[in-house]
Formats: C-alpha cells, structure tokens, sequence
C-alpha cells in the first residue's frame, strides 16, 4: 500500500512576497500580470488570504480588482524568475526526504514515502515534519494531504487550506469516497462538474451508477476511466520520481536520542536496506541526522567501491563525528549511497 504526500505552498507568488517584505504580511497582497497595453491592464495571478476576503480572486481583471481594493490593497507585478529560484529552494528541501517526488507545478509536489515509512501513522507523521521543515527553512507555509494515491492525497491537501494537513488512512478511504463531492477531484472544473451535476453525478460514487454512454459524451473515455478507477479506489498512477543517483533510507528514531545502543541497530537496518535498493556497489555513503529541531546534519565517506560490511563501519564512525560535532538529539537517521557504479567487476566484463 503506497503513502502518498501532496504539498501546495499556500498563495504562493503573495506569500513569497510576503515573505521577503515582513511589514506587508498583514495586508491584502495582490500579485499581478501586466498586459502592457495600458498602465493598469492585466489580470491577478494570486492574491493572499486577506485580500481573497475583500473579493479579489486570481484571474479577476486588473482594473476590477483595484476598484475592489482600492486605498486597501498592495499590489505588485509578477516576479517569475524570482518565484522559481524559492520555489527550487523549498523543493529542494522537499527532496531530501525522499527519491520518489514529483514537483507538479511551481508550487505543488508529490512524495512517495512508502519506502521511508513502515506505516500509515509514520507517513502522516512525516508529513507534519516536512511541513514545519519548509517554514522553519524557508518561512513558507503549504497545506499537505497524506493518502493512498496522488488524487485523494491532492484532494485532502486542497481541504487542508490554509496552512494545514489533513490526512484518511487506508482503512477509511472507502467511507471518504462515498462522500467527495464530484467538484473536488482533479480535472474537473466547474464547467465539466455542471454538466455532470445535471445527469446525477453529485458524488464521485455515483460515477458508478451512471450510464457510461452518457458518461463518455459528457466526459471523454479518458476522463470517464480516470473517475471510475478513483471510485473504485483503484487509481494507482505513480509518483513519476527524478532519475535516482542516490539511494537511501530514512528511519524514525522510538524517541529523540544520542544513545548510540539506540542508533546503530538502526543505522545498520539503513544500511541493508539501502544496499538491497541499490543496482550496484556505491562509492559514497552518508549519514544524515534530522535533528530534535528538525534540522538536517550530514556527513560523507567517498572512496572506490564500498562493501555493505565496509559500510557499517564507515557509517559508525560518521555517525560518531557527527555525535562529537553536534549536541542535539537525533530524532530520524538515514544513510544514502551514491556514485553506483555496476557490480561487475573489470575482470568479471573481460573474462580474466
């Protein structure tokens, strides 16, 4: 069973700008997209939560939405480049928990953690420390959602706005589909939703009971299918994860410590599991510690080809440093290998 995690930073582009400019952080911030064509043209690309209150929306013409905040709102232009450079930061940070994530958009993610937890409780507990990761790093608040498939962990990121996470475990997936609205899934707008409405379909469940000629007129075979296989709870489209040059594991601590009869047997199941992920013999290993605070520390052995029994020891001794360098407790250990190389040694390609 797949633990999926769905991230969406809240109001993004006016809650950067937020950011970099604290005195703005209580007023209503609208980020625009000038046309150009004349001095006020253009449309809202986001605005944040206070300014969403007064009724301005992204989309809304620009002159409409300075009529509405007139002497109350601030607005500003577009910062594309800027934007992306935060957002390739957060991500940044975002993937350090996992190689399984997929960045939807400028300000979206998925994370497969299936093979970072043991269980749903872990997933969700993770989540939670992803999320005050972002905004201790980066002042950034996200809504997440934690589930079985990307759809209904969206979904419940979408409901967990703002600022907030919200998470069905597997057992309780059936009883949540029976009462999603048709209007929350992904890739049905309003406009597709009105027209399902009309033939019944108020709840994805009902996509069920329809009549799928109807159903294929209103929605196309593609969409009919996708709606069906969320019903049946049989949607299983992968988090599509970067090509993977590290391999490792990420393991939850029983309780913060620095006791190392505590630690190592964890690091030493880090180890067997990253080395039966791995496709091959790694030449650099690390120990990465999430801290007590949430803060990451890390250290790294390179050299040619490093055997699992090597590793244990080498991970040991990083461990150590790290225990000598820092005074905080570790609340999760990892280890990650990198530079695979293939397990085939010259003389075994050459025959000798």
């Amino acid at each position: 069973m797949p633990f999926i995690i769905f991230v969406d930073f809240d109001y993004f582009y006016a809650q950067v700008e937020e950011i970099m400019n604290p005195s703005i952080r209580d007023k209503p911030v609208v980020v625009c997209v000038y046309s150009g064509r004349t001095e006020n043209s253009g449309a809202v690309a986001t605005s944040n939560y206070i300014a969403r209150s007064l009724g301005i929306k992204s989309g809304m013409p620009l002159p409409q939405a300075l009529k509405v905040g007139r002497d109350k709102a601030i607005f500003l232009p577009i910062r594309r480049d800027f934007y992306k450079e935060f957002s390739d930061r957060v991500m940044k940070t975002i993937s350090s928990y996992s190689d399984k994530m997929e960045i939807a958009s400028i300000d979206e993610a998925y994370i497969d953690v299936t093979e970072e937890c043991d269980n749903f409780n872990e997933a969700v507990a993770l989540a939670g420390e992803i999320k005050e990761k972002i905004f201790k790093t980066h002042g950034m608040q996200a809504s997440v959602g934690v589930s079985v498939n990307k759809v209904i962990a969206k979904v419940l990121g979408d409901m967990a706005k703002p600022d907030g996470l919200k998470y069905i475990d597997p057992e309780h997936v059936d009883e949540f589909l029976d009462t999603l609205e048709i209007t929350r899934i992904p890739g049905i707008g309003s406009v597709l939703s009105s027209r399902l409405n009309d033939a019944g379909v108020y709840y994805i469940r009902d996509i069920l009971k329809a009549d799928p000629a109807g159903m294929t007129e209103i929605l196309g075979n593609a969409k009919y299918n996708y709606l069906i296989d969320i019903a049946e709870n049989r949607y299983s489209k992968p988090v599509e994860e970067r090509v993977r040059k590290n391999f490792g594991r990420y393991m939850t601590l029983q309780e913060n410590t620095r006791n190392l009869d505590i630690i190592l047997p964890v690091i030493k199941k880090a180890v067997d599991f990253a080395y039966e992920k791995a496709p091959g013999t790694p030449g650099e290993i690390s120990v990465i510690g999430i801290m007590e605070d949430l803060d990451i520390v890390s250290r790294s052995y390179t050299s040619g080809r490093i055997t699992k029994e090597n590793a244990y020891t080498i991970a040991n001794t990083l461990l150590n440093k790290i225990l000598v360098e820092d005074d905080r407790n570790f609340r999760r250990v990892g280890i990650r290998l990198g530079r695979i190389t293939n397990n085939e040694s010259l003389d075994d390609f050459f025959g000798v």
